[in-house]
């Protein structure tokens, strides 16, 4: 403490220990979007570690990746759109931002942290986080007077399942798609069948773009670098 005078004014200068000092001092808060961009990370995060056959990724899709998902689907046209697996709502936010007003976005996840994530944080009355299964999109859609939908974007990890459920959850998919509409779904670059390095490493391999072929007469193929890690995105049309 010390002391000083200044035209007849006395002051006193206390210096405070710097531990106390510390913890008056206001604490910096981080912006919003950065908190919950943080939050939605170690969420998924989390998930992907506890399910990593499921979600088949530790890191929410970039814009890179949902850009190439989204460029193939007639957003001024369509009226229904399907979602497969919307994670911590990377590519939804991305859906929403190109959907019609009169539009709806189904959204399909059966893992409950995720839907209720979304559910908190995704607060747009076109969209419907549904909790359930791909393999009974029929029933899902049914209990929302849907019958047919425009789209169906996936980030089902199709890689790493069962060849019976996968094949259910296509063949559900195709029977639930308009016939103009179209499917996109992606894959990790390591695991669509080449190179011959991912198979020594000990990484499953899955010739996907083939699977597709057997319920798509149409599909596309367009590579995505910039996401981690890096993907194959494929375009499926009748």
């Amino acid at each position: 403490m010390s002391r000083r005078t200044t035209r007849g004014e006395t002051f006193l200068n206390i210096s405070l220990p710097k531990q106390l000092e510390s913890k008056l001092a206001p604490r910096r808060r981080l912006p919003e979007h950065r908190q919950r961009t943080g939050g939605e990370y170690g969420l998924f995060f989390s998930q992907s570690l506890r399910s990593i056959s499921v979600t088949a990724s530790l890191f929410p899709s970039s814009r890179f990746l949902a850009s190439a998902l989204l460029r193939h689907i007639d957003f001024a046209s369509a009226r229904v759109i399907v979602e497969l697996g919307i994670g911590t709502g990377a590519i939804t936010k991305q859906i929403l931002r190109r959907l019609n007003p009169d539009a709806v976005l189904l959204g399909v996840d059966l893992n409950p942290a995720f839907v209720n994530h979304v559910k908190r944080n995704i607060q747009d009355s076109r969209f419907i986080p549904i909790l359930g299964q791909a393999e009974r999109l029929g029933a899902l859609l049914g209990r929302h007077g849907i019958t047919r939908a425009d789209a169906i974007v996936s980030s089902l990890g199709l890689t790493a399942m069962h060849p019976a459920q996968r094949t259910t959850i296509l063949k559900q998919a195709a029977a639930y798609l308009t016939p103009n509409g179209v499917l996109t779904q992606y894959q990790y670059l390591h695991a669509s069948g080449k190179p011959n390095w991912a198979a020594s490493l000990g990484l499953v391999r899955f010739a996907e773009k083939e699977f597709l072929k057997a319920h798509f007469r149409q599909v596309a193929t367009e590579r995505v670098l910039w996401n981690l890690p890096p993907a194959k995105v494929y375009t499926c049309r009748f």
